[in-house]
C-alpha cells in the first residue's frame, strides 16, 4: 500500500469512526452501554436488523454493514473502481482495532463525561430535526422541466462562461529596463524571443513569456484592466504590479459563451430545489413561531421574540 492509499484508508477511517471523535460514532455507543454496559444488546439489535456479522470481537459482532459503509468512503476517496484484497484485509483490520479501543474500560467510562453526553444529545436532536424538516418539508418540494427553463432564461449572465484570453507577458525588475524593451518590441522585435532574453518571469520567460489561458477576473487587477482591452496581437503599454513592470500581448480572445441547457440542467435543479427549501422551511417555521411564546431574555436579541 502506498502513502496515498494510506491517507484515503486514514480518512475513511475517520469518517466512519475507526477512529471517529465525533457524536456520530459516539451516540449508538453510549446508547448500547447504556442498556447493558457490554456487548449483548449490540448483538441483539444487529440479529435483529438481519445484518450479516463478518467478524466477531470479543464476541461483538462487526457487520458487513460497517465495512460496506467504510468501504465506500475509501473508494470514494482514492478514485478506484474497485477494492483489492489487500484493501479488504486493511479495511478489516482497522474495523477490528476500532472495536477493541472501543472496548476498553477507559473507553467505556467516556460515555459518563458532560462534554460528550451533550455532543451526544446535541447530535441526536440534530439528526431528529433533518430527518422530520426532510419528511415534512422537503420531500413536498420538486422542481419541474418547465421551472429550470425559466431559471435558465432569467439567469443567461450567470450562465455565461466568463472571457478568457490567452496571453504573453515580459517581465522586468525596473521601468528602465521595461522602456528598453518597449523600445525594441516597437521596432519589430519578436516578443517570444524578447521575453526568453530578458524576462525574469522563469520558467515563463523560457516558453516565450506566456501566461497561459487567464478568465477575466481572477488575475491580478492590473493585469486584468491591461488584458482585457487589448486586441489578438496587440502589445501593451508598461504595466506595473507588486512583481515589477510587465508588457502584454495577448495570442487569442476566448468570448463569454452562454453554457448549452442540458449542461447544466442539474446545477440549475439544485439551485431552484435550495431556493424552494430554504422557502419552504422559512414558511414552516414562521408557522411555528406564530403559534408559539417566545421569550428572548437577552436585550440584544429582544426584537426576535416579535
Amino acid at each position: 500500500m502506498n502513502r496515498w492509499q494510506g491517507a484515503c484508508l486514514f480518512g475513511a477511517m475517520v469518517v466512519v469512526g475507526v477512529f471517529s471523535p465525533h457524536a456520530s460514532e459516539v451516540f449508538p455507543l453510549a446508547s448500547r452501554w447504556a442498556m447493558t454496559g457490554d456487548g449483548g444488546a449490540a448483538q441483539a439489535a444487529d440479529a435483529s436488523t438481519g445484518d450479516i456479522a463478518i467478524a466477531r470481537v470479543n464476541g461483538v459482532a462487526i457487520n458487513k454493514s460497517q465495512m460496506d459503509k467504510l468501504a465506500a468512503e475509501y473508494l470514494s476517496k482514492s478514485g478506484k473502481a474497485a477494492l483489492t484484497l489487500e484493501d479488504k484485509k486493511l479495511l478489516m483490520q482497522n474495523l477490528i482495532r476500532r472495536e477493541l479501543i472501543l472496548q476498553l474500560s477507559d473507553v467505556q467510562a467516556l460515555k459518563k463525561d458532560g462534554d460528550i453526553v451533550r455532543q451526544v444529545e446535541n447530535y441526536e436532536d440534530q439528526l431528529i430535526i433533518t430527518r422530520y424538516l426532510e419528511d415534512q418539508v422537503g420531500s413536498t418540494v420538486g422542481v419541474s422541466d418547465e421551472e429550470i427553463k425559466e431559471f435558465y432564461e432569467k439567469n443567461r449572465d450567470k450562465l455565461t462562461t466568463p472571457a478568457k484570453v490567452e496571453a504573453r507577458h515580459i517581465l522586468l525588475r525596473s521601468r528602465e529596463d521595461a522602456e528598453d524593451a518597449l523600445a525594441k518590441l516597437k521596432q519589430g522585435e519578436d516578443f517570444g524571443k524578447l521575453a526568453k532574453e530578458r524576462s525574469v518571469d522563469l520558467p515563463m520567460a523560457l516558453e516565450g513569456g506566456t501566461m497561459g489561458t487567464i478568465e477575466k477576473g481572477k488575475t491580478l487587477p492590473e493585469l486584468d484592466d491591461a488584458l482585457f482591452i487589448l486586441a489578438v496581437g496587440e502589445i501593451s503599454g508598461i504595466v506595473q504590479t507588486k512583481f515589477g513592470y510587465h508588457i502584454l500581448t495577448v495570442d487569442k480572445i476566448i468570448a463569454p459563451e452562454l453554457r448549452p441547457l442540458d449542461e447544466v440542467r442539474e446545477e440549475v435543479r439544485a439551485t431552484i430545489l435550495r431556493q424552494k427549501r430554504a422557502k419552504a422551511f422559512d414558511d414552516f417555521t414562521g408557522k411555528l413561531k406564530s403559534n408559539a411564546k417566545i421569550e428572548v431574555l437577552d436585550t440584544e436579541f429582544s426584537s426576535m421574540a416579535k
